[in-house]
């Protein structure tokens, strides 16, 4: 690890987020901070804008007396406003609450309710959900960002800054080891716990991000994932923040604007999740295709995998000019979090000549624990613990995987009102029992097997984790996406491995046009299944798939693209 230590960059210091906005300022005062799409061009605030905003708003809540503690939530898409409230909020002395946009109203209600949330700050789109909502209690005063209020209960955005400036407080002192946030996770066990992070937890986390990211004032991020995310509110807005960074706000979700944003506004730096890139990877293929120089491009990408071997990369240059093409010319990074990475979609962009991460981490970790260090990436594995972060794994099996505990200061304060949830995640040493399985390389890099409660047994007592078989499976150009699940035997012993198939439906029409024929559902099951036995070649027989079902609609997802598991019951799905 003493290479590794050679290439840690120092940090700013550790210090509370009430403090991030002022601090940036005078220090990087004119430098854009933020760029966001408006009136056909770009619209560019700078640090010493986010910090007046910031300020207005803290000014203001005060003034509504907002006392230090309280709770005040925000919900709406990535935009500067978002950035604004967030940051106003922590230099008011309340604690932030993040809202899951994405969730149903219910879910939205039970956060607001059960956080004692006082004060709501909201987009536009979602004031109308709110609105037909049944009151909520401690609810006062709800704030839009952009709409026109529709009685006066509701207060524009714009007006609270208006006034914010006028009014003259002192903004309270805040302790490291005061709660900052308080974060619902999305539930992919079907339970939403509310995380308290503090702002040791959060803010000590940017730092030892930054001194494993190069990222400085020449850089730009692009905001893709949604900033109530502890993986886009950390890694995606604060740790630019914190280094002198700008960010780009996509015009939206669709793959042309996101490449027009990276393109237009020089983006080098995103953070994502495995799918974002994994469709950026095919998207890229079949521009490739379209245009008939997949074979050139074959041949430059098996030039480039050769000189791998023996110590050189040459991606950079050979493909310098696709990745202009692209809208890539800039970007220097992509670094994935949220679930395994396809270790071919990570091969094939460092092969481009942009350097792929991996990261791993949790909503209770603020959240990395560890991250690909950019000289010394791999693939299959999320790199070695960050600095200050020590990680142990316990209960290990014969093949030396075992369930990751992490300690470090970014580890959470506990579940919101909820000890005896937090009891059962940490150990007497302190360790954060994270729930997943890994293994530790010799190097130190860790690799995810999978969740333990995951994790199925069969019927010869065989361990399977499903995301193995899943990544095999997903290999297929005519697999979308797959859930390998554990039905119960007939004989009561064990689980039998099945799997349910969402097929890309443009890669077997493609490869039924071409044979001229029109597919008949039998012919498509036939081809999904040679498909899985295909793609399961190198893997142990007692893991793979014997029967399959064909779904025509995608798995459910949380806001970060996390199949919703507990969705889906093996007992309770018919196979053919």
């Amino acid at each position: 690890m003493a290479d590794y230590e050679s290439h840690l960059r120092p940090d700013r210091g550790l210090f509370p987020l009430s403090e991030l906005a002022e601090r940036s300022a005078k220090d990087f005062g004119p430098h854009p901070a933020m760029r966001r799409w408006a009136n056909d061009d770009y619209e560019v605030l700078t640090f010493d804008e986010v910090k007046d905003n910031a300020h207005s708003i803290a000014r203001w809540l005060i003034g509504q007396e907002i006392k230090r503690g309280d709770r005040v939530a925000v919900l709406g898409e990535n935009r500067p406003e978002w950035a604004f409230c967030y940051l106003g909020v922590q230099t008011s002395g309340a604690v932030v609450v993040p809202v899951d946009r994405l969730m149903p109203p219910n879910g939205i209600r039970h956060i607001l309710a059960n956080s004692g949330t006082k004060i709501l700050f909201v987009s536009g789109q979602y004031l109308s959900v709110i609105n037909e909502m049944a009151k909520i209690d401690t609810l006062e005063k709800i704030v839009c960002f952009d709409a026109v209020p529709d009685d006066n209960d509701t207060i524009l955005l714009e007006n609270v800054i208006q006034q914010g400036r006028d009014i003259e407080v002192k903004f309270p002192k805040r302790e490291l080891d005061e709660l900052a946030a308080i974060l619902y996770t999305s539930g992919t066990t079907g339970h939403s716990k509310g995380v308290m992070l503090s702002q040791r937890n959060i803010i000590s986390n940017v730092a030892q991000g930054s001194r494993v990211f190069p990222v400085g004032t020449e850089d730009t991020f692009l905001s893709v994932l949604p900033m109530h995310h502890v993986f886009e509110a950390t890694c995606g807005f604060l740790l630019p923040l914190y280094c002198g960074a700008s960010v780009t706000y996509a015009k939206s979700l669709k793959s042309s604007d996101i490449v027009s944003g990276i393109k237009d506004t020089e983006v080098t730096l995103m953070v994502g999740v495995p799918l974002l890139y994994e469709k950026m990877h095919a998207g890229i293929l079949r521009g490739i295709r379209k245009k008939g120089k997949e074979k050139a491009f074959n041949t430059m990408y098996g030039v480039v995998s050769a000189a791998e071997k023996i110590g050189l990369k040459l991606g950079k240059k050979i493909f310098k000019g696709l990745r202009e093409k692209a809208g890539f010319g800039t970007v220097k990074i992509f670094a994935s979090g949220g679930g395994p990475l396809d270790p071919t979609t990570y091969r094939f962009f460092n092969r481009l000549g942009i350097t792929m991460l991996q990261g791993y981490g949790l909503t209770e970790t603020s959240p990395i624990t560890h991250l690909s260090p950019p000289w010394k990436t791999r693939d299959i594995t999320v790199g070695p613990n960050i600095p200050d972060v020590e990680c142990k794994l316990i209960n290990k099996n014969k093949q030396g995987i075992g369930e990751v505990c992490v300690k470090g200061p970014n580890i959470f304060m506990g579940y919101y009102q909820n000890q005896e949830a937090t009891d059962e995640v940490m150990d007497k040493d302190g360790f954060f029992m994270t729930g997943d399985l890994g293994m530790i390389h010799p190097d130190g890099y860790l690799q995810i097997m999978g969740r333990e409660k995951n994790m199925l047994v069969t019927g010869g007592g065989k361990n399977v984790y499903p995301e193995e078989v899943e990544h095999y499976l997903n290999q297929s150009k005519f697999i979308a996406e797959s859930l390998v699940l554990g039905k119960p035997r007939e004989s009561g012993y064990g689980e039998e491995i099945i799997a349910l198939i969402n097929p890309d439906y443009e890669q077997v029409d493609l490869h039924y046009e071409a044979l001229d024929q029109k597919p008949s559902d039998k012919d498509i099951y036939e081809l999904i299944k040679g498909e899985i036995t295909e793609t399961q070649q190198d893997i142990a027989d007692y893991k793979r798939v014997r029967r399959f079902r064909i779904v025509e609609e995608e798995f459910q997802k949380t806001s970060t693209r996390k199949v919703k598991r507990f969705l889906y019951k093996g007992d309770e799905i018919e196979i053919g």
